[in-house]
Parts: C-alpha cells; structure tokens; sequence
C-alpha cells in the first residue's frame, strides 16, 4: 500500500481551509465541492441532513435556531451556547459535522489514503486540544496530531523562503513574531528560524478575542442608532441580528479598501442606510487593538528582547488585513508586516508541512530535513496543601513555554498501611489559587500490590507531548507495577460516547439521526441520576446528593479512606534541560482534605469511617505534621482523600439554612430598629439632663422618676416678643 498523503486541516472559527502536499513536495490548497477555497464554518442541521458551508451561513437569517456557527469558542465546555432545535449539542459534535465536510473535499482531490494535521491556536489548553482530536476523531479522520496555528503559519512562511531544509546555511537565522488574528481567537508567537530549524520561544493569545468581536462593535453602534430612528432593537430578533452582521462582514471588507461605505440594516418592516467611516470604525474597536497591542508586548517583555532584535512580523488571519492592524504593527515595532503568504492560507498550508513531517519520521524511518520544537501555553500543576496555611493550592510542574516534549517524574510515598490507590488532581493555569485555574482531570492508580508499607516510594511521571496533551504514568520501584494512568476529566466525551457519535455522523443523515443519540445520552443519564438518588444512600450516592460535602467519584469506600500520596522528593523536568522543582511534605492524617472534583467546595471533614474500613485495611495512627519544616517546604503535592459516615452525611443533608425574609421586609425592620434606639437614647439623655440641673422636669412631660422643676419655666414662644424688642432696638440705633 503506498504512503498516505499528508493534508493540513486549518479548523477556524468563521472560516477553516484544507491543504495538501503534492508530489514534489510543495504545498496546495484544495478546493472545497463548491469550487472555493474557504469554506465558512457554519453547520445547518436540516431533519433529513446536515450541511456546512457557504449553504449554512446564508441559513443564519432564516433558520438561526437551526444553525451553528462560532463553536470554536465553545470548545472545551460541556455545552454549545445556543440550542439547536432547542437540544444542547457538544462542541465536538459540531466540529466533527464540519471536519466531516472538509474530509469529503479532501477525498474528492487525494482519494481516501490520507493522515491529517488539525490547527489550534497557540493559546487552547489541554481540554480544548483534547476536544479537537476527539472531533477529528468522530469524523472519521486519521488525525496524525494537533499543531499550534502560529507555529503551522512560521512553517508556511518558511517554506516561501527556503528554510525548510538545512541545506540553507547561508541564510541568516530569523526572530519572526506571528501576529495571528483570526475571527475568534487571537495568539502571539516569537520564534527562532534557522535553515531546518523552528523554535517557538514564546507564545501568548487570547481565545475569546477576534474578527468577530470588531463585527459585533459595528453591530451594537448599528443596532443603536436604529434604536434611534425607530424606537425597536434588531438584536432581539436572531434574525435581523443574523443579517445585520452578513451585512457588516461585507462593510468591513469594503471599509478595508475604501474609507466610506453604507451599512444596511432591516428590522420589523423598516430599512435603514447608516453611512459608515473608516474613521468611526477604527474608534469603536481602538480598545480591542490595544488587547492585541499589549499581549504582542508581553510575549517580547517574556522572552527579554527587544523590537530592534525582531527581524520580521508575519500577519496571519483573515482580519489582519484590517488597515488598522498593519498601522499599528509598524508604530509598534518599527517593521513592515511581512506579506509572503496568503493570511488566510497559511495555518492550513503549514499544517500540511507539518503533517509530511510527521509521515516522513513515521514511513520513511530517517529524520526529516527539518526540525519543529513547540512549547506549551499554559502551565501545568498538581494540586498541594500550604503547609502553613493549610490551604490547596497550584503547585507548579511543567512552567509555561516549556519546549516540548517534557517529561516530569515526582518521586512520592504511600500515606498509609495497605493503601489501596493513588489521586493526582491535574490543574492547568498560571494562578496559585486551585480555583482559578483549568481542572483538566484526576488520575488514579488502583489496585496497589497488598500489605504495601506506609511510606512506600510511588513514582509518578507526566509527559507533556509536542501536541499539548498529557500522559499520566506511575510505577512502584521494588515491583513489577507500573500503569498508564487513565486521566479522569472533568469535561469532555467519554470513549464510548465518541464512538456513538462517530457512528452517527457517519450515516450522514439529519438532525433526526442526533435527535435519538441525544436521546439516548441525555435520558439515559437523567435515568441513571434518579435511580441513584431514589435507590439505596449509598457512599457515592450519599456525597452527590449533598451539594457542601466533596465527592470522590469511582472510588470505592476502602480506596476514598486512603486515597493520597505525599511527595518528599523534588520533580525533575527530563525534557529538554527544562527543569522546575516544587518540595512538599508529610500532611497529618488527623485532618486529610478530601480529593474535591468542584475546587469551589473545600472540606477539611476529620476522617470518621477509618474504623469502617478496618475490615479492608490496616488504619494507621493520626500523624503529628512537622515541627520545623524547610523555608521552601510550601506545598504538599497531593490532598489525601478520606471518607465520612453515612449517617453523618444524612444529618448535615437535613440542616437546611433557616429562610430570611424578603429584602424589602428586612430594610423595614432595620429602620423600625433604628428608629426606637434612638428614642431610647434621646430618652436617657434628657433624664441626665433632668437630674443633673435644677430644672427637673422642664419639658413637663411628667416621666416616672422626674421632680417638677424649681424654677418656672418659659416656653421657647414667651421669648419671641422679647427677641423682637432687641431686634427693633439695634435698627432704631
């Protein structure tokens, strides 16, 4: 069988491109069965099929509620944000239904014997990758891996100038900066060139800022102005709203070559031309070119150069032929945007560069002529306890911009006596705080060899791979145990479920066909979830139904009693002369935080049942934390898991919070408070007074207690005619 062809797949937000390396080696777009080049990522789900592309896109004035189109920023959630026929979709689901399309176009030009290469931005984290792959999955595809949008277009730009072998030695190596401004998302790279050699340095972006949001600027001042003439708001309609920004897509091309034009927009039978400046546009959106200005400077400032130290920029991105954007690059930067490849082909040709790299290393068995090293966009951690605070929080193991690959090995010891399994919680994110960062997910090593010591080594390994995803694996020296771990996430699809899906996406029917695999998914867990709240309170039951109490999924009782590690050696990084170190140290058992999939809800819950689980294991003793830790000694690398009594569970399930009265009600009755201290304290003070002076009672309010007053008192309307006659007398004078 001959090789297969390698093709690049650029999945984009608004619009997504396929290429192909031909049979010299050079790259070509492939046209999609509508004779174009780009193809809008736009998903219409009629009930008899489903159509992506330029059909869809026209659909959205039409059929909004049956149109999916922006999904790319959605990725990574559980949900798309629109309903769809009023069901929730997965992201992926609607990815695939695109990807499945590109597939086609790409069948119809290389045949079926075909591996591709997929584009994300530089910026998407784990789950987002995971997500991507596991579309490229349900479509059918032989996805080879996922590379970094930027580091695909410095590719593409390499290959217009000859650096994609090294037989260019006298060519001088580069600093390029990718400005990568697509209709989604956004991402900033610096990289290293040199003939057969990419190194990206650094890398930065901003996954909810685009071509789109410059749109919705010009939509909102549209819709305002509108607002204006006729007193109603075309946004509430998902009609008007969905051809107010056809409309502004095609304004904004046509602002791109000339400075005026005239904006149509049509809402509730009226009609309205609102004349429309370069000017004015780039006011609206001079904030979000600043965002883009700022992160440019960050990832400079980052790799500690300057821009006289930048040799060239590359814009990529359909938006960066905005005048504005090349206006401020070179004010920036002092550099004229280099325009070598096409910004709306680039990521796609790149990815094809990319994806003959990977069948050259795979087929022919020799290294490729060329080199790629990426890096990850977002630290990854573990989850640790503060020793001194004894609070979770994000220890740090693999540092942002790390190159890839990037293996870390945490060398760790057993918390008890016949432990059972091991939790590592996974966080992605720059924050201390567990909290705010991304929970990709828990792995958990089981079935631990019997009557293991307490303080047994565990050594547990993270592989950080070129693509962004991580690989989980732990041994225990002295046995012959050493697993994968499977990574337990947080979001994303199961295996199965992808499978399912896959299948139905392959039939190539509508909506019809999804509507009884959502069937199928959505009841079938809403039956299991009132099953298990209806059934038997069991331990995992008992921790769902109560909303202030963590759980510790899949465990059984005896694994979630002693479900931790604690890691006394520091990590080493074995990738690249990376290193990072983080100590931890022993936690007393006494008080073991629960392993928490929801980093929102923290117990500290003293562990009850260990004298339930003695049947199953041996409970060692409660373990005094370290007197005199080291100065450094900031995080443990692992909250242990421990388990409660079911009866307790019950208890604080029935302590319902006591119901306060409305706010209108509260405000009445602070007043009515307010309004009685102070008559209770200008009652007192005028009893001091009364029995402090000779004049007793002066107010003749006859108060319990008080003497009449000695002397006659006048009232304060005796004194007027008196005041007067002083008054008079000072004119007169």
């Amino acid at each position: 069988m001959s090789n297969p062809h390698a093709v690049g797949i650029d999945l984009g937000t608004t619009y997504s491109v396929v290429a192909m390396l031909d049979e010299t080696g050079r790259t070509q777009i492939i046209r999609n069965t509508e004779g174009e080049l780009l193809t809008p990522s736009v998903v219409l789900y009629e009930d008899s099929e489903v159509i992506v592309g330029k059909e869809a896109k026209k659909a959205t004035a039409v059929k909004a509620g049956a149109v999916a189109e922006f999904v790319k920023r959605d990725m990574g959630k559980k949900y798309y944000s629109r309903t769809i026929h009023g069901e929730k979709l997965h992201p992926e689901v609607i990815q695939a239904c695109i990807l499945k399309k590109l597939k086609d176009d790409a069948i119809a030009t290389v045949g079926q014997n075909f591996e591709v290469v997929i584009t994300v931005p530089a910026y998407f984290d784990e789950p987002r990758r995971k997500a991507t792959a596991d579309s490229g999955e349900m479509a059918g595809l032989k996805v080879l891996d996922i590379v970094n949008e930027p580091t695909a277009a410095a590719l593409a730009f390499g290959e217009s100038l000859g650096y994609l072998t090294a037989e260019g030695n006298t060519r001088e190596p580069l600093k390029i900066l990718v400005y990568d401004l697509g209709g989604g998302t956004f991402d900033v790279t610096l990289l290293d060139l040199k003939p057969g050699d990419f190194r990206t340095l650094v890398t930065d972006g901003d996954v909810q800022l685009g071509g789109h949001d410059w749109d919705m600027r010009l939509a909102n001042y549209a819709a305002e102005q509108f607002q204006k003439q006729y007193n109603l708001d075309p946004r509430q309609s998902p009609a008007s709203l969905a051809a107010l920004l056809a409309n502004i897509e095609e304004a904004k091309h046509t602002l791109t070559a000339r400075p005026k034009t005239t904006l149509t927009v049509r809402h509730g039978g009226h009609v309205a031309e609102l004349p429309i400046g370069r000017e004015l546009f780039e006011e609206l959106t001079e904030d979000l070119l600043e965002r883009t200005a700022y992160t440019s400077r960050q990832v400079l400032a980052a790799a500690n150069l300057t821009w006289k130290q930048i040799d060239r920029v590359l814009l990529v991105g359909g938006s960066t032929r905005m005048p504005m954007v090349s206006r401020m690059i070179e004010q920036l930067t002092g550099l004229t945007p280099d325009r070598n490849v096409n910004p709306d082909e680039a990521v796609a040709r790149g990815a094809a560069i990319f994806a003959g790299y990977l069948l050259h290393q795979r087929h022919a068995g020799s290294t490729p002529h060329f080199k790629v090293t990426d890096v990850n966009s977002h630290s990854l951690g573990i989850e640790g306890i503060d020793q001194r605070t004894m609070r979770k929080e994000n220890v740090p193991i693999i540092p942002r911009n790390t190159p890839l690959p990037a293996k870390v090995t945490k060398k760790c010891v057993t918390k008890a006596e016949d432990q059972l399994s091991i939790v590592v919680k996974v966080l992605e994110g720059e924050s201390r705080n567990p909290k705010q960062c991304s929970i990709i997910g828990k792995a958990v090593m089981r079935n631990l060899p019997e009557h293991l010591p307490k303080g047994w080594p565990v050594e547990v390994t993270y592989e950080y791979l070129t693509n962004g995803r991580l690989d989980v694996q732990a041994r225990l020296p002295g046995t012959s145990k050493k697993v994968d771990l499977e990574l337990q996430r947080e979001e994303g699809l199961t295996a199965e479920r992808i499978g399912n899906w896959k299948l139905v996406l392959a039939q190539a029917k509508g909506f019809d066909a999804f509507e009884g695999m959502l069937d199928e998914v959505m009841h079938a867990s809403r039956a299991d979830r009132h099953a298990a709240v209806k059934g038997p309170v069991s331990l995992t039951a008992a921790t769902k139904r109560i909303p202030d109490i963590d759980e510790t999924r899949d465990l059984t009782a005896a694994e979630k009693a002693f479900a931790g590690i604690d890691a006394q050696l520091a990590p080493t990084v074995e990738g690249r002369g990376q290193s990072a170190t983080a100590k931890v140290a022993n936690k007393p058992a006494a008080v073991r935080p629960v392993v928490n999939p929801n980093p929102m809800r923290i117990s500290t819950e003293p562990a009850k049942s260990l004298a339930a689980a003695k049947p199953l294991m041996s409970a060692p003793g409660a373990a005094k934390p370290s007197a005199n830790p080291p100065a450094d000694l900031k995080s443990a690398a692992v909250a242990a898991a421990t388990s409660f009594d079911e009866r307790e569970a019950v208890k604080q399930k029935r302590r319902r919070p006591a119901r306060r009265p409305p706010p209108a009600v509260m405000a009445l009755i602070n007043v009515a408070a307010l309004l009685m201290v102070s008559a209770v304290a200008i009652l007192l003070f005028y009893y001091l007074i009364a029995w402090s002076t000779k004049m007793g009672d002066f107010l003749h309010l006859n108060l319990p207690g008080l003497r009449a007053p000695k002397v006659k008192q006048t009232s304060w309307i005796d004194s007027v005619p008196r005041a007067m006659s002083y008054v008079h007398a000072i004119f007169d004078h």
